[in-house]
């Protein structure tokens, strides 16, 4: 029988060994499920804090411990004091940060738009290794994100506009291998225990092995304006099953073994976004359809499909039995995913002072946007960001909203 010493010591260096390979990352975990447990968020929402970047954002607040750590489009990462908001440190790339950070390892990791990939001293602020990729591009006005990392088993994953999929050890840095696709990767790598699982703007999904080897690939169908059915967002994988959506106004529904199908949903005129999943539910976001979809995950079910009044293309965050997300309105919205019941939570400031320049009194779009906006949609959605658009995913901790927007705040809301 063990000495009472050896056996703490060895029960602490157990723990140890978790910590250091739990992550926190978009999504909360690398399978991008986005769901979590705990006590349930208020009816009555207050600001907590607001922190004012000087940047659009369109990255997600992570948390870890005591602190927030955010991108902005200024070029500096920061870390905020998770109860105050106060600044503890800034790092500042030579890029916009459009990925949202993983931490793992007293590290905070994340892609700036020079193409340089950064592992960032948690405690610090301070860079500990940085690797080089070969640039980064963007697709259109609608490619808003960088690829955001996920962390798994000691190894960083990551999406690249220079086509590649990159895996880089953790704690040096050093390329472990990288997989090249025909088009822009800003897609987040999706991981679970068996593979990496990522789509591309070649319209392709793929299966990887952890060791950078091909177990798949799958075609998305297209469609007329988006022939190659690009995949932009995130996948979610859940038991035997990965869901991702594309341009081409579809979601899928695929065998994590064999990429054969298992159910397709077909929104028609809307790109389907981002999917988070909990035990029974899949619940996803749209774009141009204006409406959040909730299926039953095993056998595409539709249950629910409320109204939203603008795009949402951030992924919604399952809390409880309660999914929350922002729109391009710059306003915050709880779905009851038992219900399918919908309501408004949270207006930024710059969509209280904003939103009737897009918007009637009865909620609806005004009909003076397209004569306004010369018939430019590309000017149409950059006007957009003038109410605080939340392209971020929220991130729920305590009973506390965390968000940030494009006029480049961050919000703590409980």
């Amino acid at each position: 029988m063990p000495q009472k010493s050896t056996l703490v010591f060895f029960l602490l260096f157990v723990v140890g060994l978790q910590l250091s390979l739990y992550a926190q990352q978009l999504g909360r975990t690398a399978n991008r499920q986005n769901n979590s447990e705990g006590a349930d968020i208020g009816d009555q929402l207050a600001l907590q804090w607001k922190f004012q970047t000087k940047g659009v954002v369109y990255a997600s607040p992570i948390a870890d411990q005591d602190f927030i750590y955010i991108g902005s489009c200024d070029s500096n990462l920061y870390a905020l004091h998770k109860t105050t908001g106060a600044e503890v440190w800034r790092f500042r790339s030579k890029g916009e940060i459009r990925s949202s950070v993983a931490i793992a390892a007293g590290l905070v990791l994340f892609m700036s738009t020079d193409g340089v990939f950064h592992a960032i001293d948690a405690a610090k602020g301070t860079e500990r290794w940085s690797f080089q990729t070969k640039g980064e591009r963007f697709f259109d006005t609608w490619d808003y994100y960088q690829s955001s990392p996920a962390v798994y088993d000691g190894t960083v994953y990551v999406g690249s506009g220079d086509q590649h999929i990159y895996a880089l050890d953790l704690k040096s840095g050093v390329l472990r291998w990288r997989y090249k696709t025909d088009g822009i990767v800003h897609a987040s790598p999706t991981v679970n225990e068996d593979a990496v699982f990522i789509g591309s703007y070649d319209g392709f999904f793929y299966c990887l092995e952890h060791s950078g080897k091909l177990r798949w690939r799958f075609k998305t169908v297209g469609q007329t304006y988006f022939p190659k059915g690009e995949v932009q967002f995130h996948a979610a994988v859940a038991d035997s099953s990965v869901y991702f959506c594309s341009r081409d106004f579809n979601l899928y529904a695929l065998h994590t073994k064999s990429g054969t199908g298992q159910w397709i949903y077909h929104q028609p005129g809307s790109w389907t976004c981002v999917p988070s999943i909990n035990k029974s539910d899949l619940v996803v976001t749209m774009s141009d359809s204006f409406t959040t979809l909730v299926f039953n995950k095993e056998d595409g079910t539709l249950r629910h499909k409320p109204s939203v009044p603008l795009n949402v293309f951030s992924s919604p965050t399952i809390h409880n039995n309660q999914a929350y997300f922002g729109a391009l309105n710059g306003v915050l919205y709880r779905l009851n995913l038992e219900t399918g019941q919908q309501e408004s939570i949270f207006q930024t400031d710059a969509s209280k002072k904003y939103s009737a320049d897009f918007f009637d009194h009865d909620g609806t779009m005004r009909k003076d946007l397209d004569a306004r906006y010369q018939h430019d949609i590309n000017k149409l959605f950059a006007g957009y960001l003038k109410m605080g658009s939340i392209f971020s995913t929220v991130w729920v901790e305590a009973s506390t909203l965390y968000f940030a927007t494009a006029d480049g705040a961050v919000y703590a809301i409980k």
